[in-house]
């Protein structure tokens, strides 16, 4: 059974949501909280305007589906949530640092899991593995919000609500240019030659503007050392 999470509306997927398939894998890994700011990034978004729900097995001997759900981190939500899966008797395990949580399908409250989303979060990424293998990658925004938020996104298949697949257009590559040949000099009269010869210029003395002044003088200096100070010190 496909998710649909209420209080968001669907407005598109990730440009490339094949690459995303890192984002499924163990939620005990590292990758998956790496993950969430990199998603964030390529959708154009702030981690704090972002939550991702990511629904999957991690063996097909697995009975239930397990759903976490990685967001930035934030005291006030996760309370929340702790308080309402802890008042109806559900499950609810959190990272160390309270980045991402994660229960049992049967154990997800849908509804309610969802209002707390809206009312925090104006975007979910919603990454679910269904039982054919195949993944569904969408981008919602919460209807709380009067604007679609500006993300960089690819737009919604009718079937799956994954990414739309075009066929790849034939290029066919145009023939190179034919490269034009140098022109050869025209031979000059000797006495176009004669009038064109170098007159060198008297030497002249330049006088720095800078080192007229004192005080203009050591203000760039101390500027100077400063500016190398900061490179030695990034570099």
């Amino acid at each position: 059974m496909n998710l649909q999470p209420r209080f968001f509306n669907p407005i598109g997927t990730l440009p490339h949501a094949d690459r995303l398939g890192f984002l499924t894998q163990d939620v005990r890994a590292a990758g998956t909280v790496l993950g969430f700011f990199s998603a964030a990034a390529a959708l154009g978004a702030r981690p704090d305007e972002l939550a991702l729900l990511v629904c999957r097995r991690h063996s097909p001997q697995d009975v239930h589906r397990q759903i976490v759900l990685v967001f930035h981190k934030d005291g006030a939500f996760t309370d929340a949530m702790q308080r309402l899966y802890r008042a109806h008797g559900r499950p609810l395990g959190f990272e160390a640092q309270k980045r991402w949580c994660a229960t049992p399908e049967p154990s997800f409250l849908a509804d309610e899991t969802y209002a707390l989303l809206a009312a925090r979060f104006p975007n979910l990424l919603l990454i679910e593995e269904l039982p054919d293998g195949k993944r569904r990658i969408a981008v919602y925004a919460s209807a709380g919000f009067r604007d679609h938020p500006k993300l960089k996104l690819a737009p919604l298949s009718q079937a799956m609500g994954g990414a739309v697949t075009r066929p790849a257009a034939k290029v066919t590559p145009l023939p190179p240019r034919p490269r034009p040949l140098p022109e050869k000099p025209l031979p000059r009269p000797a006495a176009m030659a004669a009038a064109a010869q170098v007159v060198p210029l008297r030497p002249r003395k330049l006088r720095s503007a800078v080192a007229l002044n004192e005080k203009v003088e050591r203000k760039v200096v101390d500027e100077f050392r400063r500016l190398l100070r900061t490179v030695a010190l990034y570099s």
